[in-house]
């Protein structure tokens, strides 16, 4: 059986503010962009393999959350590129031990380390 396909998708309030975060801050790279009236709209990034879209409704902003495994040579990449890029993050627990990290509209990104 084939897997399916998904990708989550947060709304945020700016959907070109949300990209430039996406891309400058955390190291995204675009993958598409919708935009109205010359300015986007819907977009599309991805960093190692990890898609996320980000839409534009300001009613729905910043209720979102995913959680990301990573393995140990992934984890220890990321730190590195966090302390690198100086990404705020919270170390929490969700069930177990994560790092979090809040978009600009307060979209949470959790990470968890292996283990």
């Amino acid at each position: 059986m084939k897997h399916w396909y998904a990708r989550p998708v947060f709304f945020v309030k700016d959907a070109q503010d949300a990209l430039a975060f996406f891309i400058e801050k955390l190291g995204f790279s675009p993958d598409w962009n919708h935009e109205v009236d010359g300015r986007t709209f819907v977009c599309q990034v991805r960093r190692d393999g990890f898609e996320l879209i980000l839409a534009q409704d300001a009613d729905k902003a910043g209720r979102g959350r995913v959680f990301i495994s990573l393995d140990d040579e992934q984890m220890r990449s990321l730190r590195a590129d966090i302390e690198k890029r100086k990404i705020p993050i919270r170390e929490t627990h969700w069930g177990m031990p994560v790092i979090e990290i809040l978009d600009i509209d307060n979209n949470e990104i959790f990470i968890s380390p292996p283990g």
